[in-house]
């Protein structure tokens, strides 16, 4: 387990603080630097608050296991710990059915860390108070200066600061800001309140820099579209980034970036590129040891890794090279998702060309022809052809005879009129015959990626194969991810096609993204009971489901997430899996430190256990039950083996066990029922 090691800067040996089961994420120290505050995962999965005292020697539990607690930072003056918690449910509805899920859960709080420590919010009396009486001296005045207090010296001024934390009732001081509930992280505290990053649209959305003044109305924005931030020692100033800008600016409300924005494009870096390239390679190979979920690194012998390739750097002359020494590292590891993403190096811009959303046919009279306009989407009308706008007149078949007053004839390919044009309006020249002559003018803005209109009409093809082979009877649905592209497919075919009598779930080049275990949620379902209105048939619980077979559609191009929605399809019996081995890759990555220059070797840190504890699908892949070819002479000739298998396998089943509708049997009309 990740542990928290206190290592004393005058000498001596690290000692160990937190050894004991639970994952540490976040720590802070107090201003004082008695307490060490830290953030630690229990065995309800959520996580806590814990404290250290370094005099005693002694951590302790501060807030409960039943919620989760994060982001714990000290006030300066040694009154109050801050910190985020997840304690609010506030059930939003799904547009699409009756179903719900919980979000903006979390809330600023703060507790009183002494038990006599100033709570907040307390009543105050609404009476007028009388003027103040002039200020006496001299003779029967008083020259004496207040005693000192709450951690002021003799004089008046602030003196150090001394931080008593009584464990016992810390929970019964917790007392929540006057923040309304959302998603928040990155608390840092001032003498006057917290700053904290406020995350938009579910957490989905850009991030807001507020403050929050402790017993304050409202929190008042700083700055929008925030990247990061720090708040400086003195907690005077504030160090925002937004994007690739940064700015200092005062730590108050409002602040004017603008007028604080750091001129960086004059600063320059000595790089000595071997040097650095060294360093790049040690921490690459410390990254892995350090993060790889498994500590023995699948039983080799690290140190000897390390030895076997350093020699190599000295062969290393760019940071091309560099990367091909962390690829056979990487391997070493044995082990999937395990990454390398390239650092500082130069890079030529592409300048992409412009496409039309068309396939474009040389004609032997030296122009081109529109051999065919990819359809628009009903439900996504955002991927359109340029030729299927509105306004634009354009029809398979016809010939384009120029582009912006350039003749097709003048080149062999076609796309070269359409060099550096993504996005941009051209003019062309289009006719129904191979000629200028007659041509029209049509003014279209071009595309610079053509992948999702030809991903539809590939996902389109099928579906219109799958009807044609199924009589209508069995529908299709691609899932190309299990992150936000493939979880809306999913849904979105279980909305248009879940009443068929079968459904075919293709996973084939599924890319991966999240666990799907919503999206596997969605295929078991299984109507609870139906209701009947009047004049209407009965109606399902839930709604959204499929109740016919199912067979789902897999390859070696089916990966991470898409290896484990077939796993999970067999797991509940879903169906039969049709196709061949999927790519074998369930062990994942949740993030670890990059490199000095921006390049990161990613580790795996965790991987996939079966319920019976045995290891499962990483580096074997899912198998099929029905092994399926896709050759590559049947593609190219229209066909799908592995879904015209599908569709033979699924039919059989409808033959065997034919849909039955539900009826309603005629109402009651004997009370009590005579059976009863």
């Amino acid at each position: 387990w990740p542990q928290i090691h206190l290592l004393d800067r005058r000498g001596g040996e690290a000692e160990s603080i937190s050894s004991f089961e639970g994952e540490v994420s976040e720590y802070t120290w107090s201003p004082d630097s008695r307490f060490l505050a830290y953030v630690k995962t229990g065995a309800s999965r959520n996580t806590s608050i814990w404290v250290h005292d370094l005099e005693r020697g002694q951590s302790s539990q501060l807030t409960p296991d039943e919620t989760s607690e994060f982001d714990p930072v000290f006030d300066p003056k040694g009154r109050w710990l801050y910190f985020v918690s997840n304690r609010d449910y506030n059930l939003s509805f799904s547009g699409y059915e009756f179903n719900f899920h919980y979000t903006n859960p979390q809330r600023l709080y703060a507790a009183a860390l002494a038990a006599d420590g100033p709570a907040l919010f307390q009543p105050k009396s609404d009476e007028a108070k009388p003027a103040a009486a002039p200020e006496k001296s001299g003779a029967g005045g008083s020259s004496e200066k207040p005693s000192a207090k709450n951690g002021q010296a003799s004089n008046g001024e602030a003196g150090p600061v001394r931080v008593r934390i009584d464990v016992d009732g810390f929970n019964a001081r917790v007392q929540a800001l006057k923040a309304p509930p959302g998603n928040y992280t990155g608390l840092a505290a001032t003498g006057e309140g917290v700053f904290f990053a406020a995350s938009e649209g579910g957490g989905n959305g850009g991030v807001t820099l507020r403050f929050l003044a402790t017993e304050g109305d409202k929190p008042a924005d700083v700055a929008g579209g925030v990247t990061g931030y720090a708040l400086s020692a003195d907690r005077k100033k504030l160090l925002v980034r937004q994007g690739g800008n940064f700015h200092i600016v005062d730590a108050k409300a409002d602040a004017k970036l603008d007028a604080g924005t750091l001129a960086l494009d004059g600063w320059e870096l000595r790089i000595e590129p071997r040097r650095e390239w060294r360093q790049l390679f040690v921490d690459g190979w410390r990254i892995l040891r350090d993060w790889f979920y498994e500590p023995d690194m699948h039983g080799q012998d690290w140190d000897a890794i390390r030895a076997k390739y350093e020699p190599l750097l000295a062969h290393v002359n760019s940071r091309a090279d560099l990367d091909y020494l962390f690829g056979e590292i990487a391997g070493e590891a044995n082990a999937g998702h395990v990454y390398v993403e390239s650092g500082d190096q130069v890079r030529v811009e592409r300048k992409a060309g412009g496409l039309l959303g068309a396939e474009i046919a040389a004609d032997p009279s030296g122009y081109f022809r529109i051999a065919r306009i990819f359809p628009t989407s009903a439900s996504d009308l955002a991927a359109r052809s340029p030729l299927a706008e509105p306004g634009v007149r354009a029809r398979a078949g016809e010939f384009i005879v120029s582009v912006d007053g350039v003749s097709t004839r003048e080149v062999q390919n076609f796309y070269q009129l359409l060099d550096n044009k993504a996005g941009k309006v051209v003019t062309l020249g289009i006719n129904d015959t191979p000629g200028e002559s007659g041509a029209r003018r049509e003014r279209v803005r071009t595309l610079g990626s053509e992948t999702a209109l030809r991903y539809a009409d590939w996902v389109a093809r099928n579906r219109a194969l799958v009807e044609t082979l199924s009589g209508g009877r069995i529908g299709y649905i691609h899932v190309p991810n299990t992150a936000v592209e493939g979880s809306r497919e999913l849904f979105k075919g279980l909305v248009a096609y879940g009443h068929m009598d079968a459904l075919i779930i293709d996973d084939r080049y599924n890319g991966g993204g999240f666990i799907p275990d919503r999206m596997i949620e969605w295929l078991s379902r299984q109507p609870l009971n139906y209701w009947t209105r009047r004049g209407l048939e009965p109606t399902p619980t839930p709604l959204l489901h499929h109740r016919g077979p199912k067979a789902m559609l897999i390859n070696g191009m089916s990966s991470s997430g898409g290896d484990a929605l077939p796993y999970y399809f067999r797991k509940l019996g879903l169906g039969p899996l049709i196709g061949t081995r999927t790519w074998g890759g369930l062990i994942g990555i949740s993030g670890n430190p990059r490199l000095a220059d921006n390049g990161a070797i990613l580790a795996a840190t965790f991987r996939f256990l079966d319920t019976e504890g045995n290891w499962a699908v990483e580096n074997e892949g899912v198998a099929p039950d029905i092994e399926v070819i896709d050759r590559p002479e049947r593609i190219a000739a229209g066909e799908d083996p592995s879904i015209e298998k599908a569709v033979e396998v699924l039919l059989a089943e409808l033959d065997r066990q034919p849909p039955t509708p539900v009826t309603a049997p005629p109402p009651p009309s004997v009370f009590p029922p005579a059976d009863h």
